[in-house]
């Protein structure tokens, strides 16, 4: 099957300025992203948030919290006719040098490993990686998957678009 990889933060939800989203009523949807998500699931895609968040290295906020923000936000994809099938997120600090953090693909690795223990083969050449930053450009490509950079280009990113229901578009086409 074929996936989407999605980066949260700038391509989900809105960036907050200097912070960390560590409550629900932080959490913002940018425009398109349910619209986005929804068009995916409609042509038949694995839909995965990955997403790093040392809030959790430097003491700002904790795994129950970002478990809870995850959950509600799956909740709201659902409600919208969507869906998210997985959520992954790095805990680590930029200097802790783990596997998971972007742009190490380590996360989108053991999605992929853990969707085969289910029985479900990802299509690697035929999936994508979504991202605002170049750490999710290279995370996507060491990964071997195609990516679209959301907001202005990038020379590792195969597609430009302005939002995830623009890159929704592009893959879905």
């Amino acid at each position: 099957m074929k996936a989407v990889f999605i980066d949260r933060d700038g391509v989900i939800n809105k960036k907050l300025n200097h912070d960390y989203v560590k409550e629900w009523d932080e959490f913002e949807f940018l425009p398109g992203a349910r619209e986005g998500v929804q068009l995916m699931k409609d042509s038949g895609f694995i839909t995965v948030v990955v997403t790093n968040q040392r809030c959790i290295a430097r003491g700002v906020s904790t795994i129950e919290k970002l478990t809870e923000i995850h959950a509600r936000m799956m909740g709201e994809f659902l409600r919208s006719g969507g869906s998210i099938d997985a959520v992954y997120f790095c805990p680590h600090d930029v200097h802790e040098g783990c596997a998971c953090r972007k742009p190490e693909p380590g996360m989108v690795l053991k999605a992929v490993k853990d969707f085969e223990s289910r029985g479900v083969a990802i299509d690697v050449e035929n999936s994508f990686f979504v991202g605002d930053e170049e750490k999710d450009m290279l995370a996507g490509k060491a990964a071997g998957l195609r990516t679209i950079k959301i907001g202005e280009g990038h020379p590792l990113a195969d597609e430009q678009a302005g939002s995830l229901f623009d890159a929704a578009r592009l893959i879905c086409s």
